[in-house]
This record gives structure tokens, C-alpha cells and sequence, in this order.
């Protein structure tokens, strides 16, 4: 009986050729997707950062109000807040004894000490440098707002931040007497004190 021979199992699989193809390709894809991904994450960065001090600045609203006593954001320095770095942070805390300093064992601190990540700094609108004289505004006496039992603050102000893309975002207290507090992003423009404005205020939206 005549046998047939096995037919050769047909090749499957790519070539190195087209691997080196697919390589090629995504590589491209990499290179012109990674500005958008880098500034999606700066975005992220800084939101969340602008997020976490106006969270600050409500639990400091809510404790002056609870407790009876005035309640305070503060923006410490890098030594202050035990910290090698020259970037600080901020903290909350109820001022029992009324010094408005933080004052261990005395003071009732709420939560812990937040300082911003790496690539964001504090720092406003045309400054040369981070904690400048544009990064904290308005507040007096103290650098920080200070909430009263009423709620209120004593002045209005904000904390301005600003990430590695030179986008920058303020957390304000915009009027004294309520001590809401709003984000805004700056738009541009030589003055440090102007063209703020929250996501969609004025028909402006944010941009990055």
C-alpha cells in the first residue's frame, strides 16, 4: 500500500520582520501619546492637591463652628513641618488658647499635616519662585484663614498652587462673611490678581 507523506503543518506566527513592524508602531503610538498622558497627570496632581487644602479649609470652617474657638489653616514651613525639603505644609487645627500658633498639647490639630506632592508647589502668578509673594494672599496676621464660630472668616484670601506645566490653581475664601471656599485656575495676563475663575465661570473653561 502507497503511503501518502504528511503535508508540513502550515507556519503560523510573525515574522521577525513584522514584529519590528509592530515594535515601530508602537513606539510611535508612545512618543505622541506621552505629552498628553504627562499632562494628564500633572492635571490629576494638581487637582487633587487644590482638592485636599479646600478640604482643609472646610474642616477648619466646621471646627471653629463645633468647638466654640477660632480654627486655622496654616502654611508651615519645611522645618516646621519636620521635613528635609524646602516645600512645607499645611495644617488644620483649633485654637484653643487664641495665640494663633499650633501649640502642642493645648491646640486640638485635625487631621494630619498635607504637604503637595513632587511637581507641585506653592507658588502664584509671576513669582520667580515657590512662596512668593503671590502663593498666599489676602489673609492677614497669619499665614492662612482664619474661621470664626460664626463660620465666618476674619479676611478673605486663598493659597495658590501651581505644577511643573505652569498651570496654576488658587483655594479661596472669597467673601469674609460666608467662608465658602472656591477653586479657580488662572487664565493669563500680567496681573497675579486677575483672570480667576472657577471651571465654566464666565464662559471660561479650564484649559491645560
Amino acid at each position: 500500500m502507497r503511503r501518502e507523506r504528511p503535508r508540513a503543518a502550515a507556519q503560523s506566527g510573525f515574522t521577525f520582520v513584522e514584529i519590528l513592524v509592530v515594535l515601530a508602531v508602537v513606539g510611535l503610538m508612545a512618543l505622541w501619546g506621552y505629552p498628553a498622558l504627562l499632562g494628564m497627570m500633572n492635571r490629576v496632581k494638581l487637582t487633587t492637591s487644590a482638592r485636599q487644602v479646600a478640604i482643609s479649609m472646610q474642616q477648619a470652617r466646621a471646627e471653629a463652628v463645633k468647638r466654640g474657638v477660632s480654627a486655622l489653616v496654616q502654611y508651615l514651613d519645611g522645618p516646621a513641618c519636620g521635613l528635609t525639603s524646602g516645600k512645607g505644609c499645611f495644617i488644620v487645627y483649633a485654637d484653643t488658647d487664641g495665640d494663633r500658633v499650633l501649640t502642642e498639647g493645648t491646640d486640638v490639630q485635625i487631621g494630619g499635616r498635607y504637604s503637595p506632592p513632587v511637581g507641585i508647589e506653592l507658588w502664584g502668578p509671576t513669582d520667580s519662585a515657590a512662596e512668593g509673594a503671590n502663593a498666599i494672599v489676602g489673609f492677614t496676621a497669619t499665614d492662612g484663614p482664619v474661621f470664626k464660630t460664626d463660620g465666618s472668616v476674619e479676611t478673605a484670601g486663598a493659597f495658590r498652587l501651581r505644577d511643573v506645566g505652569g498651570n496654576f490653581l488658587e483655594v479661596r475664601v472669597e467673601f469674609a462673611g460666608t467662608g465658602k471656599v472656591v477653586t479657580k485656575k488662572w487664565f493669563g495676563g500680567g496681573n497675579p490678581n486677575a483672570n480667576w475663575f472657577q471651571n465654566g465661570e464666565g464662559g471660561n473653561v479650564w484649559a491645560w
